[in-house]
């Protein structure tokens, strides 16, 4: 046989295994893959998450919680706490709670009892941060006081399972606290986790351990950490003192 003939063979030849090569390809995946039928609904994007046995989920989205709004009420002559449940319409279990307390009969006169309270709905009126363009940044309106915190008082010295630094919102807006820092004189540093207070909003730094909430945060200490004429200091994120409180 001659030269180029071979060559025809060969090349015929290799056509031949690369066609049925491809063919039974393409009838395995119609096997594997059927196509959907005209019309169908495409997969959802659950099922595209599927792989398997396994389900790819999404993350859950980041949420805000408003804090809880607190009210303060001073003990005077004659009260109990029964009463003053009584007064604000909730139960000496929740006020218990709230302040710390064990026993509804351990106040005394001059004592601050705070209640949580339910915000009413805010009334329809301007908004208090003047209109941008998209993706601009809101400013305040003139005159308005920018989001801040006071330390308001330090509640229970000397009693671990009392013992808590109440922080209240100023200012206009959303207030986020995280990595603010409260501190004491003796060097003990709290570094607040991510945390928004909201106007009118309150939150509680307890000296003892806990499981943290919107109002609730804990510092986790074994022993009682304020002592009278100390002072307790509140920075935010940038080192900057924004509030200071000496315990009397």
């Amino acid at each position: 046989m001659q030269p180029w003939k071979r060559v025809l063979v060969f090349l015929l030849l290799n056509i031949i295994v690369s066609a049925t090569v491809t063919l039974a390809v393409l009838w395995i995946w119609e096997l594997t893959h059927p196509a959907l039928p005209l019309g169908a609904d495409l997969p959802s994007k659950t099922e595209l998450a599927q792989v398997g046995d396994t389900t790819v989920s999404s993350p859950a989205p980041l949420t805000v919680t408003p804090a809880i709004l607190m009210d303060e009420y001073i003990v005077r002559e004659g009260d109990t706490l029964g009463e003053i449940a009584d007064k604000y319409k909730v139960s000496v279990e929740t006020l218990l709670k709230a302040n710390g307390l064990k026993d509804p009969n351990a106040i005394s006169v001059g004592m601050a009892i705070y209640i949580p309270i339910t915000p009413e709905p805010a009334p329809q009126s301007p908004a208090q941060v003047t209109p941008s363009p998209i993706g601009a940044t809101p400013t305040l309106v003139p005159g308005a006081q920018p989001p801040s915190a006071v330390i308001n008082s330090v509640i229970g010295i000397g009693d671990l399972a009392a013992e808590r630094v109440f922080i209240t919102r100023v200012g206009s807006g959303v207030l986020l606290l995280k990595d603010w820092r409260l501190t004491d004189e003796d060097g003990n540093v709290f570094i607040f986790p991510e945390l928004a207070l909201y106007e009118d909003g309150a939150i509680n730094v307890w000296t003892t351990t806990g499981t943290a909430t919107p109002v609730d945060l804990y510092w986790g200490l074994a022993t009682p950490l304020w002592r009278s004429g100390e002072t307790a200091t509140l920075l935010n994120e940038r080192g900057e003192v924004v509030s200071t409180y000496t315990v009397p």
